[in-house]
């Protein structure tokens, strides 16, 4: 490691880098293994640019929070608190209305400015109305995680500056082009939108289990059951899927989820192709669910892995 921590080192010399962390709810907890690396490894990092998880992530460590107190944050977060953070609050616009995790947020990081970090950071959002991108490069750091974390319907959007905004990783899931005009000239990004797996079917089926909805650990389930009613709440829509549904047809929850997941992949795709990141860090995550905030130990892991792996085989 040592060897390779001097080949990288030497790469980067004199250069100005960019950390980019992408998008994709608790699979972004994989950010946290791939910092552990670099600081491992004696990379300093000059900007960070972060979209949803990403900029949570990215913003708590260009505070100057330490990966290892982000990452006790992580491992401390078990079913129970998971379910409490993110209990429904049946909002207007989303089932979350948000109140809990900007409490979250504010305790750990106070009244912190943008434009004062440590790290120059920006956080990517999106306005739900016109469909631009909102970058946010100063003003209040929880606000703009909040809004950059706002995935519609499950949580309700944030109100800034007369705009209407919700989760940046609808217009840039993974901000490369971001952490290039800020001025890194060599770019790590970070993508845990991975491809549709085996694995993801297998918990797909897991989670069209019925459950018991008086536990309030089956928070994914109680999400998802509350979508389902928001949207088909006609009964000759109910009674079309279930005539399709017998025909061995995805449901239209599966079908939102699904069509949702490939415009990101897409984006993601052109989006790496256009900037082409000089490392590309891309973490099997595809067996986590969204939720999946209790199992931080193992998706750090895997995060921590990957990195080593691209190092590896890279020979940076």
């Amino acid at each position: 490691m040592k060897q390779l921590n001097y080949k990288l080192k030497k790469q980067i010399c004199n250069k100005k880098v960019g950390l980019v962390l992408g998008s994709g709810g608790a699979k972004g907890l994989a950010h946290i293994g791939v910092l552990k690396l670099l600081e491992e490894m004696g990379i300093k990092i000059d900007f960070i640019a972060g979209s949803s998880i990403g900029a949570l992530i990215g913003g708590v460590y260009a505070a100057g929070i330490s990966i290892n107190e982000i990452e006790d944050i992580a491992l401390k977060t078990d079913l129970v608190s998971t379910a409490k953070l993110f209990s429904p609050g049946f909002g207007k616009s989303g089932l979350i209305t948000g109140i809990k995790v900007k409490r979250f947020l504010t305790s750990k990081l106070g009244e912190r400015e943008i434009e004062n970090l440590k790290i120059p950071f920006v956080a990517v959002a999106t306005d739900i109305i016109t469909g631009r991108e909102i970058i946010f490069n100063k003003g209040n750091l929880v606000e703009a995680i909040r809004a950059s974390i706002s995935i519609p319907i499950v949580f309700q959007p944030v109100i800034w500056n007369n705009t209407v905004l919700v989760d940046g990783g609808l217009v840039n899931p993974v901000p490369t082009n971001i952490a290039r005009e800020m001025g890194a000239n060599y770019i790590i990004a970070v993508n845990v939108m991975s491809s549709k797996k085996e694995s993801d079917i297998k918990l797909d089926n897991e989670m069209n289990k019925k459950t018991d909805i008086d536990s309030s650990l089956e928070i994914v389930s109680i999400l998802q059951r509350k979508l389902e009613d928001l949207i088909i709440d006609h009964k000759w829509i109910r009674n079309f899927i279930k005539h399709k549904e017998k025909q061995d047809l995805p449901g239209m929850k599966k079908i939102l989820h699904q069509s949702v997941l490939i415009a990101q992949e897409k984006l993601i795709e052109l989006s790496i192709d256009l900037y082409k990141p000089d490392v590309l860090i891309e973490p099997d995550v595809s067996d986590i669910n969204m939720f999946n905030f209790y199992k931080a130990k193992e998706i750090i892991e895997k995060g921590y892995n990957s990195a080593q792996k691209i190092i590896l085989k890279n020979n940076l």
